[in-house]
C-alpha cells in the first residue's frame, strides 16, 4: 500500500449531515461535510482519550465532535473546544489530528493520503465523459475484492486473460490472435492499444447482436493510473459504439480493496437500458474477483524472478516498473510487517501535509511506518518482459 496518492474514500452521496468512517491503507478515517457543504477528511482517532470521531456528531462550529468527552475538531485536525475546561479556555498547541486534503469528483470523494505539498502530487486521472452528459450515460457500480488492490489494478490491465475468465469478452481459442498494438507510459501511467476478437454482443433485448459480429476485431485501450490506482478501459465496439469502464481501486488493507466503478456508454443513453449494463458489469467484477481471491502469492511479487512471463505480459510489467520506482525510490510503501507487533497497542496514522509543514510540534499520533527507499545513485532497472520460453 502506498501513501502521497490521491484515493477515493467513498461515493458523495453517502456523506450528508452525519459523520462517515472510511477505511483506506489499514487506517481509519472520519469524513464530513461542513456548512458550505465541503467534505473534510481527518484520522478517525481523538488524541484525548482514542475515541473515534466517525462515532460523533457535526457542531455549530464546523467541527466534528467526539461522542467519549465531546472534543470539538475541525477540518484542520484542531481541537477548537474542550467541554470539561469551558467555552473560551485554552487549547494545548499539541491538540491536534492528521487532517487531509479533498476533492469530489465524478461523484466520488477523493483524499490525498499524504504529506507531500500541492504542487508535487500527482492529479487525480481525467474522465471526461463523466460530465459529457450529451454524448455518455455513466452508471455507478461498486465491488469488493479479497485481494490486494496491486493485484486488482494489474488484473483491470490484463488483455489476455479475457478469453479465458470472461465468457462474454473472448474465446480461448482466440488468445494468439489478441495482440499488443502499442504500449505507452508516463512517471505515474500507461496506456496500451490492443485488438480483441470477442464474441458476438448479447444483451439489451437482443438489439446488441445487431452491432457486432462474431470474432470481429475489436479496439480495446485499458489505461492505468497510480493517483486512485485507477483503471480506464475504453471499448470500441464498433464504429460508433463505445463504452468506457473507469473505476478507483481503494485499498482498505493489505488484502481487501474496495472499487468504486462507472461505466459509461454512448449508445442507448435512456434509463431503462441501465440495468443490464449495470448486470453485465457487475458480472465481469465478479468473474475477476473469483480468480484475484485466489492468487497466489496474495500480493504483487516485486520482481519477475519467481515468475514466467512472454511478450503479452509487457503492459503488466510497465505497471509493476512504476510501482517499484515509487517504493524503492520514493519510499511511499507502507511497511504493516513493522507494524503487526503494534497491533491494538497503538494507533498509527498517515502522516499529513500540515504534519510535514510543523515538524516542531510534539504530535500526538505516530505515523505509519514506511519501507526505506534504496539508498542508491542508480535508477530502478527495467524489468524487461522476457521472449517466450520454448520446451
Amino acid at each position: 500500500m502506498l501513501t502521497n496518492l490521491w484515493y477515493v474514500a467513498e461515493w458523495s452521496r453517502e456523506v450528508k449531515d452525519k459523520p462517515v468512517r472510511v477505511k483506506l491503507l489499514g487506517q481509519n478515517f472520519v469524513l464530513f461535510r461542513d456548512k458550505t457543504g465541503k467534505v473534510n477528511c481527518l484520522s478517525d482517532v481523538c488524541i484525548h482519550r482514542g475515541g473515534s470521531l466517525s462515532k460523533g456528531w457535526t457542531t455549530e462550529r464546523d467541527c466534528v465532535a467526539c461522542p467519549y468527552h465531546g472534543w470539538e475538531f475541525d477540518a484542520e485536525g484542531k481541537v477548537k473546544f474542550i467541554p470539561s475546561r469551558g467555552e473560551g479556555a485554552p487549547v494545548p498547541e499539541r491538540a491536534r489530528i492528521d487532517a487531509y486534503p479533498t476533492e469530489e469528483r465524478y461523484g466520488m470523494i477523493w483524499v490525498f493520503l499524504g504529506d507531500l505539498p500541492e504542487e508535487e502530487r500527482y492529479p487525480i486521472p481525467d474522465f471526461p465523459e463523466y460530465e459529457d452528459s450529451d454524448n455518455w450515460r455513466p452508471i455507478e457500480l461498486e465491488y469488493n475484492w479479497t485481494g490486494s488492490a496491486d493485484r486488482v489494478l494489474e488484473n483491470g490491465i490484463d488483455i489476455s486473460h479475457t478469453a479465458f475468465v470472461h465468457p462474454g469478452f473472448g474465446y480461448p481459442e482466440m488468445a494468439d490472435k489478441n495482440k499488443i498494438l502499442k504500449v505507452d507510459r508516463g512517471e505515474y501511467w500507461g496506456s496500451s492499444d490492443n485488438v480483441l476478437y470477442p464474441p458476438q454482443l448479447s444483451g439489451n433485448l437482443g438489439l446488441m447482436k445487431l452491432f457486432r459480429a462474431d470474432k470481429a476485431a475489436t479496439n480495446v485501450t485499458p489505461s492505468f493510473f497510480l493517483p486512485g490506482y485507477c483503471v480506464r478501459l475504453h471499448i470500441k465496439i464498433n464504429s460508433w459504439m463505445e463504452t468506457i469502464i473507469f473505476d478507483a481501486n481503494t485499498p482498505v488493507d493489505e488484502n481487501t480493496t474496495r472499487s468504486f466503478a462507472i461505466q459509461a456508454r454512448n449508445f442507448f443513453k435512456w434509463r431503462i437500458f441501465d440495468f443490464g449494463a449495470k448486470k453485465r458489469t457487475t458480472k465481469v467484477f465478479g468473474e475477476d474477483g473469483a480468480i484475484v481471491s485466489e492468487l497466489s502469492p496474495n500480493y504483487l511479487p516485486e520482481t519477475l524472478e519467481h515468475e514466467v512471463s512472454v511478450e503479452q505480459d509487457k503492459f503488466m510489467s510497465a505497471w509493476r516498473m512504476i510501482r517499484r520506482k515509487h517504493i524503492e525510490e520514493k519510499g511511499w510503501k507502507i511497511d504493516t510487517k513493522a507494524m503487526k507487533p503494534f497491533e491494538g497497542e497503538k494507533a498509527f496514522t498517515i502522516p499529513s501535509p500540515a504534519r510535514r509543514a510543523n515538524p516542531h510540534l510534539n504530535w500526538a499520533l505516530e505515523t505509519v511506518p514506511l519501507v526505506a527507499p534504496i539508498r542508491s545513485s542508480a535508477p530502478v532497472q527495467e524489468e524487461e518482459t522476457p521472449e517466450p520460453e520454448l520446451a
